[in-house]
């Protein structure tokens, strides 16, 4: 009786994890879809303003795959293309959701999760558009230092990538 109590509680918990790992790879793949989709919506979406917050929350909690999804989205919303925004008036909102974007992305620097898995080349794409559109000398050097702190402790396929 105790080989099938313990099998049982193996079988929960990998059901449990394969459901987790479910629950992750639909969200990477609406995402995915959203991300697609956003260059063909109106310059001011209100719907897609309502759900930044949640979109935070995903980049900060979501696996890997997921945030950086969550993350390039947020860059189309918070920086866009980059391409035409000169003649932009900036306001502080615009300052304040650009500040917002920068800060996840400098946390998941950290992460090393992130610089493993097929998410990869994204999460660098990501990061050398934020960057190279950032404004701020002083914030993109502190990427960089963070980049190369971060990558010093994986293989060297990546430490290659991020120079």
């Amino acid at each position: 009786k105790k080989d099938d109590t313990a099998k049982k509680k193996g079988s929960k918990q990998q059901s449990k994890g394969d459901s987790s790992g479910i629950k992750s790879r639909l969200l990477s793949a609406l995402l995915t879809g959203v991300n697609r989709a956003h260059p063909y919506l109106p310059k001011k979406d209100a719907a897609m303003e309502e759900h930044v917050d949640a979109l935070y929350r995903i980049s900060h909690t979501a696996p890997p795959a997921a945030s950086t999804q969550a993350l390039m989205l947020l860059f189309q919303l918070a920086i866009g293309s980059g391409e035409g925004n000169e003649g932009e008036q900036v306001g502080d909102s615009s300052v304040a959701r650009k500040d917002r974007f920068y800060r996840a992305l400098y946390s998941k620097l950290s992460v090393g999760e992130m610089f493993a898995g097929r998410q990869l080349t994204l999460f660098f794409n990501l990061l050398y558009k934020a960057m190279k559109y950032d404004t701020s000398p002083e914030r993109i050097s502190a990427f960089s230092k963070r980049l190369l702190h971060t990558v010093l402790h994986q293989p060297s396929s990546i430490i290659c990538g991020a120079l």
